[in-house]
């Protein structure tokens, strides 16, 4: 399986901070891959830049894109959770975000 593309993360993504506790970037790229069955190489596959990956990337976008919508929010540094609109939309969760 390609990795999916920074849009078709986004509802695995919030569905992953659902439970409304805080997390990192790093438990979300991991809490994504496996619960899209990723391999390794398709996580370490790099960006033609060579510094980044292209996973880690695109679950970034889907961060910033979800923030943006008012679906996510930031708790500190580093840190983020499901916001109250978040959790509303997770519960009745549209096809694709």
């Amino acid at each position: 399986m390609p990795v999916p593309d920074f849009q078709s993360l986004m509802l695995p993504f919030l569905t992953f901070i659902a439970d409304q506790q805080e997390y990192s970037m790093a438990q979300a790229r991991d809490a994504l891959a496996n619960q899209l069955a990723l391999s390794e190489a398709e996580i370490k596959e790099l960006l033609p830049s060579g510094k980044q990956t292209v996973f880690g990337n695109r679950v970034s976008w889907a961060k910033v894109y979800l923030a943006q919508a008012g679906l996510l929010e930031s708790s500190r540094r580093g840190i983020f959770k499901i916001s109250a609109e978040g959790v509303k939309v997770a519960k009745n969760p549209p096809e694709r975000i």
